[in-house]
């Protein structure tokens, strides 16, 4: 691990105006945790080095390679801020493999994640071929 990953999780902590305990909060890591990471006293687990990225919305070599730098969409401060199907939905443990995938696809190159999209787009239409596919599955 190099010695900007912890630098790097705090600017962009900072960048999103969250305190640590708030990263805490969406990653599940202790905030003793966090300080000493930024602080570059403790190097993470890849387990939180991914929960740490999840949490920031930001691919993992984002945080990794110094070379590196992403410029993350914006994100709500907090999910209260979002409609109320959008928080249902958030906190159902169903709805994970899906926010998952999303955060994938918010990572990909500009032209990957238009084509996906699109494509997406297209199969949510339902149109003749979708409804074959249906029929054969």
């Amino acid at each position: 691990m190099n010695l900007s990953f912890g630098p790097k999780v705090r600017r962009y902590r900072l960048e999103r105006r969250w305190s640590q305990q708030e990263l805490s909060l969406r990653s599940g890591i202790s905030t003793p945790h966090i300080s000493s990471i930024e602080r570059c006293k403790r190097f993470p687990s890849l387990e939180y080095a991914i929960r740490l990225s999840n949490a920031l919305g930001v691919p993992l070599a984002a945080l990794c390679d110094e070379r590196m730098d992403f410029n993350p969409s914006n994100m709500k401060d907090s999910p209260e801020e979002l409609p109320l199907y959008l928080q249902n939905f958030i906190l159902n443990e169903s709805s994970q493999p899906y926010l998952q995938a999303a955060h994938r696809l918010s990572t990909l190159p500009t032209a990957y994640r238009k084509l996906l999209t699109l494509v997406i787009e297209l199969l949510g239409q339902r149109g003749p071929l979708v409804q074959e596919l249906d029929a054969e599955a």
